[in-house]
C-alpha cells in the first residue's frame, strides 16, 4: 500500500514516528497532573504504568533475542518509507510494545483514555507495517506479549509497585510542598 499516495505515506510516517513520543508525554503529563491536583492515585498509577512499560520492553528485548527476524526492507528494499532505520531485529516491534504497554497501563485506571490509546497503538502497529519496518506478525507478537505481561503484572505485582511508590511519593510530596511554600514566601 505504500508509495501510492504522498499524503497517506506522510501520515503513516508521522504516526509511526511521533505517536510513541506522544504516549510518553501523556504518561508523564498524568504523573505531573497528579502533583498539581494532589492525587496520589494518579501519581501512583502513572508510576505503575511506567514500571509496566519497562517490564514489557525488557520482555520484548528477551523475545527479540530468542527469535531473530530481519526487517522487511532488508529483503524487500522497495517497501521502506523511513530510510534511516537500522537493519536490526524486526520481532517484536518495540514501538507497538511501548504504545500498547502505556495504553494498557492507563486503561487500568482511566478506561476512556486507555481505550482510545489502545486504538492509537493499533494504528501505530499498522503504520509500522505500512512504512516497511515490520511484518504483521511482529506487531501481533508485540501486542500478545504486552497483553500477557499486563495480565501477569496486574495480578501479581502492581499493588506492590503502588505500595513501594507510596514511600517514594511521601518524600517527593514533602519536597514539593516545601518548595511551593518557599516560592510563596518569596512572592
Amino acid at each position: 500500500m505504500a508509495n501510492r499516495s504522498v499524503i497517506i505515506d506522510a501520515l503513516m510516517i508521522t504516526i509511526s514516528k511521533l505517536v510513541p513520543y506522544v504516549y510518553m508525554l501523556v504518561l508523564a503529563g498524568l504523573f505531573v497532573k497528579g502533583f498539581r491536583v494532589n492525587s496520589f492515585k494518579l501519581r501512583a498509577e502513572s508510576f505503575a504504568t511506567g514500571v509496566l512499560l519497562v517490564l514489557c520492553l525488557i520482555g520484548s528485548f528477551i523475545l527479540g533475542s530468542m527469535f531473530y527476524e530481519s526487517r522487511p526492507f532488508v529483503e524487500h528494499p522497495e517497501t521502506i518509507l523511513i530510510l534511516n532505520h537500522a537493519a536490526d531485529a524486526s520481532f517484536p516491534s518495540d514501538h507497538a510494545v511501548g504504545t500498547m504497554a502505556i495504553a494498557c497501563g492507563i486503561l487500568f485506571y482511566r478506561w476512556k483514555w486507555g481505550t482510545w490509546m489502545v486504538y492509537g497503538s493499533i494504528l501505530v502497529g499498522f503504520s509500522r507495517v505500512f512504512v516497511g519496518n515490520h511484518y504483521p506478525g511482529d506487531i501481533l507478537g508485540a501486542f500478545i506479549l504486552v497483553w500477557i505481561l499486563t495480565a501477569i503484572y496486574n495480578k501479581t505485582i502492581r499493588r506492590g509497585v503502588v505500595r513501594l511508590y507510596r514511600e517514594l511519593d511521601t518524600r517527593l510530596m514533602r519536597e514539593y510542598v516545601r518548595r511551593f511554600k518557599a516560592r510563596r514566601h518569596i512572592a
